[in-house]
């Protein structure tokens, strides 16, 4: 645990995005730690869960969203208190004096991850990629007219990819604003360019969100919304209580390799 000296800054405009792969095994010494660190309505939910396939990918993403937020606001993992919104949208309590942290977390299967920003709303979502073109049925029903209009214009080899791209954008935008489904997802549409990049936003306060994607590898697909501008955005690679890595942009959520250039070690937890 660090020092409240030397708590990890962030200000407003700049997220740090931190992920775990849950079936790393160098997890697996630290499971019995990571369950001491649940709260008691945690510890009912993963008991619920843990002889099922989603029991360890939750134990996982409460361990690297306590041991992730305790550098922020300098309290140990297992002393971070949690509320929610009337949405069920978690918000920390013990954030006194620091500026208001905001946070959000999402997994998939085989894939934890946890957005830091200071001040402005932020959410974020992930999704495993799969080869199934079915999900493109969805679309219709998720997507709005523009976004459908945009996706169909792709070639067949792109619609599966962009389809994603839109799907997590939309996701991240509903999280941010913890308001759950009472927002339409019809009523809104991200716009991406020529290059799948995010482009517009289309929808309440416009000119007030932004977004990116942070992963589009053949694997998985991220993106985040923050209800302010990004003006930067770190990647950290972290196993809870043990290992972090800061790694660029395009070596981010990639498998783990054992040396990467430029990368910065240090414990955390």
């Amino acid at each position: 645990m660090i020092s409240a000296v030397e708590k990890r800054q962030s200000v407003a405009g700049h997220v740090d995005v931190w992920y775990c792969f849950t079936d790393d095994h160098r997890l697996n010494s630290r499971l019995d730690q990571y369950e001491t660190m649940l709260s008691s309505a945690e510890l009912q939910q993963y008991q619920q869960l843990m002889h099922g396939s989603n029991g360890r990918d939750y134990l996982i993403s409460r361990a690297l969203l306590r041991t992730v937020l305790s550098e922020y606001c300098g309290y140990s993992p297992e002393k971070i208190s949690f509320c929610v919104n009337a949405y069920g949208k978690p918000e920390l309590i013990n954030d006194e004096g620091q500026g208001q942290i905001q946070f959000n977390t999402a997994h998939t299967s085989g894939l934890t991850v946890c957005v830091v920003t200071r001040d402005n709303d932020v959410g974020v979502d992930v999704e495993s990629r799969a080869e199934n073109r079915g999900v493109l049925n969805m679309a219709d029903d998720y997507f709005s007219a523009l976004e459908l209009q945009a996706l169909n214009a792709r070639s067949d080899d792109q619609q599966l990819d962009y389809f994603y791209r839109y799907w997590t954008l939309k996701e991240a935008y509903i999280k941010a604003r913890g308001e759950g489904l009472s927002i339409p997802l019809h009523d809104f549409s991200v716009v991406l360019d020529e290059k799948g990049a995010f482009s517009e936003f289309v929808g309440p306060e416009a000119d007030r969100w932004d977004f990116d994607i942070l992963c589009k590898n053949p694997n998985y697909t991220a993106a985040i919304a923050m209800g302010g501008k990004i003006n930067s955005i770190a990647y950290f690679h972290s196993i809870p209580l043990g290992q972090e890595v800061e790694l660029s942009a395009e070596d981010a959520f990639n498998h783990f390799p054992n040396n990467v250039s430029g990368q910065r070690n240090r414990m955390i937890g």
